[in-house]
Order: C-alpha cells, then sequence, then structure tokens
C-alpha cells in the first residue's frame, strides 16, 4: 500500500512542486507513479466514493457522511505520522441505535470490512441512543472524535486496549479515564432481546466478548479509531476534521 499526506499549511513547498491547482496532477516518487490532491478537492471525493462502493454492500453500508469524516481525519493523522497500522481504519457511528451494528473496521489494502459490531456507549451518553459525551472524569459519558489505539492489557475487564485520544477538546482524558475497548456480557443479541436495548458502559466502547480477542490483535497499537455523532459544537471545532491535507495515492491500486 502506497499513500502519503501533508498538510498544505505547512508544506508550501509540496504544493508547489506537485500541485498546480485542486484538481490533481501525477508525479513519480521513489519509482512509484503517484497522484496528489487535496482532501477538499473534486478529484479526492471521486476516490471516496470508489472506496465507499467497492467497501461496503447493503449489508454492512454505513452512513455515508460518517465514512467521509473518518477517512478526512485519517489522512490528517496520517500526515503527522501518528498511524502505525496504515491499513486500517476503525469508526463508530453513536447517531445510530445501539441495538445496531454500528462498530467498523476496514481494511484500506484489502478493501474489506474486517469487522462490524455492536458497540456500547456510556450509561449516562444515553439510553439506546447516545446524547451526550464528554471529555470529563467520572462523566461516565462517551467521547467523541478521532483516537489512535495502543496495546492490549489485561483489566478489570480482562483483555483491553487502551485508547489515546488526539483532539484536545474533546477526548484528550481517554486514557486518564480508562476509556478503552473491552468485551463486555452487555454487548449481545440475547441482552437487547431481553432488554430491549444493548447494555452501557462507564464511557469505553464495549464490544462483544466473543469478538474481543480477535479485534484487540487486530486493531491494538497504532490503529485510527473515529468516534462519530452529530454534535455541532464537535463538527465546527475540530482541528482534525476542519484541516485540509494533501492526499497521494499511488496509481493503478485498488485502494489506497
Amino acid at each position: 500500500m502506497s499513500f502519503r499526506f501533508a498538510e498544505p499549511d505547512h508544506n508550501s513547498h509540496l504544493k508547489s512542486s506537485v500541485l498546480s491547482d485542486k484538481a490533481g496532477s501525477e508525479q513519480v516518487c521513489e519509482s512509484e507513479s503517484f497522484e496528489y490532491f487535496y482532501t477538499s478537492s473534486p478529484r479526492y471525493r471521486q476516490v471516496l466514493d470508489t472506496m465507499y462502493t467497492k467497501l461496503f454492500n447493503q449489508s454492512n453500508r454505513p452512513d455515508k457522511q460518517v465514512f467521509d469524516y473518518a477517512m478526512k481525519g485519517y489522512a490528517k493523522l496520517l500526515g503527522q505520522n501518528l498511524i502505525v497500522k496504515k491499513h486500517l481504519l476503525a469508526f463508530i457511528d453513536y447517531s445510530m441505535s445501539a441495538n445496531k451494528k454500528r462498530f467498523w473496521v476496514v481494511d484500506l489494502k484489502n478493501m474489506k470490512v474486517l469487522y462490524h459490531e455492536l458497540v456500547a456507549h456510556g450509561r449516562n451518553t444515553g439510553e439506546e441512543f447516545a446524547r451526550k459525551f464528554s471529555n470529563k472524569t467520572n462523566s461516565f459519558q462517551s467521547s467523541l472524535g478521532f483516537f489512535i489505539t495502543g496495546e492490549i492489557y489485561q483489566g478489570k475487564h480482562e483483555m483491553s486496549v487502551k485508547m489515546n485520544g488526539v483532539e484536545r477538546l474533546h477526548n484528550s482524558k481517554a486514557l486518564d479515564r480508562g476509556i478503552v475497548i473491552h468485551g463486555a456480557s452487555y454487548v449481545n443479541e440475547d441482552y437487547i432481546r431481553q432488554n430491549k436495548r444493548l447494555g452501557r458502559s462507564l464511557g469505553c466502547p464495549a464490544v462483544s466478548e466473543a469478538v474481543i480477542a480477535s479485534l484487540s490483535e487486530t486493531i491494538s497499537n497504532g490503529a485510527c479509531l473515529f468516534a462519530y455523532y452529530p454534535n455541532k459544537s464537535y463538527l465546527k471545532t475540530s482541528k482534525v476534521l476542519n484541516a485540509d491535507v494533501v492526499f497521494a495515492r499511488a496509481l493503478g491500486q485498488q485502494g489506497l
């Protein structure tokens, strides 16, 4: 997989050398031919539309806007060299009912959906539907925004994955709050049937105990994870979502 990103505000030499405008251009880099374009350009939109069509089908298709947001933030964090597992992207759509599968992990290199799972939100975030979010300790609410996954560890909920929040206003206290990905007995279809809704966590994106082991091995140690909700304040103030970066895609590849 060959792709790169750079922030245009801090890379004027890149803009002038590889971009004459936002329509895109081709350059040869390190014996590979790359196509460069901004994340605000029509070409970027075209690439995302193609990816969305190839990745998802009727049974596992997320809201297109959520996928677009996830990809844009992924581009920003990749440009900052924060992502280790560059082929992976994970995202949660908290605007959906907790009784629906709203957690995706996709392989951007092989264009495959690896996981499509149930995921819980914090008990003070809402009942079946999430409503409130926080970055405060002891709020027992979920946090929005972009995270980079950390290491696997054995904690209160046994196997868990640490989450490093990268947005100061929205999720920077995730580690201090103990916000991790973990398995829970209240995240499964049986619990929904018995209680009319999925169970809730203390703020963590809890998943099924049946999937936590394989999921942890897949996304731990440097994957990008995006937690979405149409919160006007978040969408307006997120420096990750509101950046415009240069996207470099190797020509001829099926994904990124």
